[in-house]
């Protein structure tokens, strides 16, 4: 069953919605999809396809919420390896997306442009929220320096670490299972400037490893994102 976000209380779908449903999945009367409006979902039935798409509620349910919000800070990396990104950590379940400007990455975003690439990294992640039944869609930041992200409050603070004196991303996470508000920072290709690592150090974070192998800047999120998933199952 197909899943769609509203764009309003009268559950009316995009555009693009209507026409993914009419001339992509050519769906007929009685299909059935999932649409989403204010975390609530609704079961509803297609009553209509000939000229425009209608369809019917038949069934309501409230979503579950996150018991751990987890936001993921990541440093600006190339278009498609950022669109992995944007996928896997929302399937994930990342509450929040922040992007980076650090001395080490690689794209660097005019302000005259940052609107709209944010707005289809929205679009990345509301296809990404229904492919996986989601019942939000995660909040996109516009790029931020490390000066701002040092303000923003959360109960635990891990800086993603190349350093042989970061601590093991297992014991830290076992030992704080209780945290209700999580930031994950991951650098670019080659990990942060070290004077970048220093700084947030200084201000609250943790250094933290995932093993003697180097992943790859796209790689880390999804891993720390699958660890946090698993260790705060309840």
């Amino acid at each position: 069953m197909q899943q769609y976000f509203a764009k309003n209380e009268r559950l009316e779908l995009e555009d693009s919605d209507y026409h993914h449903i009419k001339n992509v999945m050519r769906m007929k009367l009685g299909d059935k999809i999932k649409v989403v409006w204010n975390a609530k979902v609704y079961e509803c039935q297609i009553t209509g396809v000939s000229k425009n798409v209608t369809f019917e509620v038949t069934n309501t349910f409230d979503s579950k919420k996150e018991e751990v919000l987890v936001d993921v800070a990541f440093s600006l990396i190339k278009e498609q390896r950022l669109n992995y990104v944007l996928q896997k950590t929302t399937e994930l379940g990342v509450n929040r997306l922040i992007p980076l400007n650090t001395k080490r990455s690689v794209v660097k975003i005019e302000k005259n442009k940052e609107s709209s690439k944010i707005e289809r990294w929205r679009r990345i992640c509301k296809e990404a929220s229904e492919q996986s039944f989601r019942c939000d869609v995660p909040k996109i930041d516009g790029v931020l320096t490390l000066q701002d992200l040092v303000c923003k409050d959360y109960d635990l603070k891990l800086l993603c670490s190349l350093d042989k004196s970061a601590k093991n991303i297992k014991k830290v996470l076992q030992k704080n299972n209780k945290c209700v508000k999580i930031l994950l920072v991951v650098g670019p290709e080659g990990g942060f400037d070290p004077k970048e690592e220093e700084y947030l150090l200084k201000n609250g974070f943790i250094g933290v490893s995932l093993g003697d192998n180097v992943l790859r800047a796209e790689t880390v999120p999804v891993a720390l994102l699958s660890m946090i998933n698993y260790e705060f199952m309840r």
